[in-house]
């Protein structure tokens, strides 16, 4: 018998009045998968993610996370196991690094928003839990950050992406869903990342990943899915993906032959 997929999309359709964001985009991630999403600005790749997360409800389709339904806001999906990160990192600018990570370790135990921020607020005026410091200590060791009591936005762009990156792994979620984490950081923060998703696949968990970067998702990734004007239009191995006439329409503009009119 196969084994059953850790997450499940089928039909997923956005829109928004007569503009259709998403159409009808199906897919499937394996435990210890690395999915990557490509394609060109306005392909539906962060509305996609947007739609996993709950950041965003679908007109239609469906979603299943170990088989059951997965619905509700993103707090919720939060304690379900799934994690994100943004194209612009949303971080407490005003809390320090480490009770950003905090509050990663908050959201896996609590439904609401409201609850987890609560939960976040009692631990800085009562100590948290030693695992939870424990646990931040370690992810933040792994990454590379550096003086955790430093407020969030004193960070450069690529600290904050490495801090949203780190505050994820600390829900040590089912699916991790990484959206343009590397744009911003340098090359020590870029393997800070890699490493991440590395951990993340080696507990049997997944990840989707976008990014422009197409070489350096091929690289990383088992599975390309290439999203073009909110439809899927290749999906399987990166290998074959960027040598698809797809791929080559998508990005390079190459008409086939049969797009011709004569």
């Amino acid at each position: 018998m196969a084994e059953q997929p850790l997450l499940v999309g089928r039909d997923l359709t956005k829109r928004y009045g007569g503009v259709t964001a998403l159409d009808g985009v199906s897919f499937e991630l394996r435990a210890g998968e690395i999915l990557g999403l490509v394609g060109p600005n306005g392909a539906g790749k962060t509305t996609l993610v947007d739609l996993i997360s709950g950041a965003q409800s679908a007109t239609s389709g469906e979603l299943r996370l170990r088989g059951d339904r997965l619905s509700g806001p993103a707090s919720r999906r939060a304690q379900q196991g799934l994690a994100r990160t943004f194209q612009y990192p949303q971080l407490a600018l005003e809390l320090s690094a480490r009770d950003n990570m905090l509050l990663g370790r908050a959201a896996r135990r609590h439904s609401t928003a409201w609850k987890m921020v609560l939960s976040a607020f009692t631990g800085m005026v009562r100590p948290a839990a030693a695992a939870d410091y424990r646990a931040t200590n370690d992810i933040a060791a792994e990454l590379g950050i550096e003086q955790l009591d430093r407020p969030a936005g004193d960070l450069t762009l690529g600290e904050q992406r490495l801090l949203e990156v780190g505050r994820a792994l600390g829900q040590d979620p089912l699916v991790m869903l990484l959206d343009e984490p590397f744009a911003g950081s340098d090359a020590h923060g870029v393997a800070g990342i890699i490493d991440v998703i590395r951990t993340v696949q080696r507990r049997g968990h997944g990840v989707i990943l976008v990014d422009h970067n197409v070489d350096l998702v091929a690289g990383l990734v088992d599975r390309i899915m290439l999203l073009d004007r909110g439809r899927a239009v290749f999906d399987g191995g990166p290998k074959e993906c960027l040598a698809s006439p797809e791929m080559q329409r998508v990005y390079l503009g190459v008409v086939e032959v049969d797009d011709v009119v004569t």
